[in-house]
């Protein structure tokens, strides 16, 4: 026989099970029960609107279809539909101006067949907005009326749209200029939108369909890609020439003036840096230019533009050097490249140091920084023609002593040989005279030299002293004929007379 402990512990395990059958057929009856009431409410659903429920705009929240189409053909007495234009614009048309009522609101089913029906649980805590077509009978004539007085569909009144571009601002960097969006519609679609709001008794009619954009933005691809091509230039701002006694500074605005934009990429333009060059030489070349002189007598008087001393920019190989170093975004200070060049830069390239020559005077300053440290009356050439001292500005060639002259300096008298040469002009050049007796006055008129400057033999030495190959020799005067002074006598080849006259050998 079992012992009364197992017969108890037998009857206990056989009413936990019993139980635990009991708990299993609750839970599978009230779940079903759940799922029966889902189910219930969701076919409930298939002929009244949920809650949070608008159609056309009105509130139809938990209405059956039937008391939906009522309050849908009785909201007629309070239509009114907002028109929102684009730019904040707004219209109202009221239900009296147009005569308007509801004619029929039957496509309402179409709202309740369009919910979620089984997903009802979900949707019941969301607003919900169909939109239907409903039948309406309103004033053709008077909407038109109305849309034909909207300030918003007169094109008049409309702003363009822009589309975003790049410009040049005032440092000049590349910027984007966002798109304008502006107010301009198409009417005929614009109108289309009004009409079947009111057509369908609706109480909105946004017309930003009906809406002309912009066709570029501001993320445009394009314009992001040009405005950095452009910007990266602008990392030479600051790159700094020497030109003559001027420095000319890379600013932003400058780089800017030297960039192309062919729409697609930007590029460093040569023909508008080659401008820049030929602008450079304009304003800075000293070389065969006029300029004026503050002379010795006190008087300003301007040089004539003959003569082979001074600055001459080379353009082709400064503009090469300068586009090199913006394209390698250098930021340095440097020289520009001269065909030819003066000792100095300051006072139009003479600096301090110089010799001026008046004819009419017939007088020699010779200066050195900026100190007259000898003057002499003088002789200069006959103002015939062949026989003139040209005026301009002129280079000191060489230093020589014990020079023959060629039989042409001087009538009657073979082969001269003079103490000091210093020639700056083909031919022409200073040389002490010692066959003169007179220096000054009017000799030059009647018995003047072929074209050199005669010194007297008790200074030539100090002029030769102070004065340098390659400084300056500034000649002028007015008093004769100028036509004289014919550059188709000594210097219709400067090279050719250069080696001849004072070349080495």
């Amino acid at each position: 026989m079992k012992s009364s402990t197992a017969s108890r512990l037998g009857k206990q395990n056989i009413e936990q099970r019993r139980a635990t059958v009991r708990r299993q057929r609750m839970l599978i009856s009230a779940a079903a029960a759940l799922i029966v009431l889902y189910l219930v409410i969701a076919f409930s659903y298939l002929f009244r609107f949920e809650p949070k429920s608008y159609v056309n705009g009105i509130d139809v929240s938990r209405l059956s279809l039937r008391a939906a189409k009522e309050k849908l053909a009785g909201a007629a007495d309070n239509w009114q539909l907002q028109i929102s234009g684009p730019g904040g614009q707004s219209e109202t048309l009221m239900r009296e101006d147009l005569s308007l009522a509801i004619a029929d609101a039957s496509n309402a089913k179409l709202a309740i067949k369009a919910q979620p029906k089984l997903g009802w649980l979900p949707a019941i805590f969301r607003e919900k907005r169909y939109r239907v077509d409903l039948k309406t009978s309103y004033d053709e004539a008077a909407l038109e009326s109305r849309m034909d007085g909207m300030e918003m569909l007169r094109e008049d009144a409309m702003e363009a749209p822009e589309d975003a571009h790049l410009s040049v601002a005032e440092d000049g960097s590349y910027v984007i200029v966002p798109e304008k969006t502006g107010t301009f519609l198409k009417t005929d679609e614009a109108r289309a939108i009004i009409t079947d709001a009111v057509m369908n008794a609706r109480i909105e009619a946004d017309l930003s369909e009906a809406q002309v954009l912009p066709e570029i933005y501001q993320t445009d691809g394009n314009l992001q890609t040009r405005r950095d091509e452009w910007n990266a230039f602008m990392a030479s701002v600051g790159l700094t020439y020497r030109v003559g006694d001027s420095e000319e500074v890379f600013d932003g605005p400058r780089i800017a003036s030297l960039l192309d934009d062919d729409g697609e990429h930007v590029t460093l333009s040569y023909a508008k840096t080659a401008d820049l060059m030929a602008q450079w030489r304009s304003e800075h070349d000293t070389y065969k230019s006029t300029f004026e002189f503050d002379t010795s007598t006190g008087r300003t008087v301007k040089i004539q533009p003959y003569g082979d001393y001074g600055f001459a920019l080379n353009e082709e190989d400064t503009c090469t050097d300068v586009m090199e170093r913006i394209r390698s975004h250098d930021r340095g200070t440097y020289t520009a490249q001269y065909y030819h060049e003066a000792p100095y830069t300051e006072n139009h390239g003479l600096g301090g140091t110089y010799v001026e020559v008046n004819i009419n005077a017939q007088h020699l300053w010779v200066y050195k920084d900026g100190e007259c440290v000898c003057d002499t009356e003088v002789v200069t050439g006959l103002p015939i023609f062949g026989r003139v001292t040209y005026m301009g500005c002129y280079a000191i060639k060489k230093k020589q002593r014990e020079v023959e002259l060629g039989t042409e300096d001087m009538e009657g008298s073979d082969n001269p040989v003079v103490d000091y040469w210093l020639p700056f002009n083909a031919g022409e050049g200073i040389h002490d005279a010692s066959w003169r007796e007179h220096f000054g006055g009017k000799i030059w008129l009647t018995n003047g030299s072929h074209g050199c400057v005669n010194v007297p033999d008790w200074c030539m030495d100090d002029v030769y002293n102070n004065v340098e190959v390659g400084e300056a020799v500034v000649i002028y005067g007015s008093d004769y004929d100028e036509a004289v002074n014919d550059r188709n006598v000594k210097t219709v080849n400067e090279d050719y007379y250069y080696d001849v006259f004072y070349g080495e050998g």
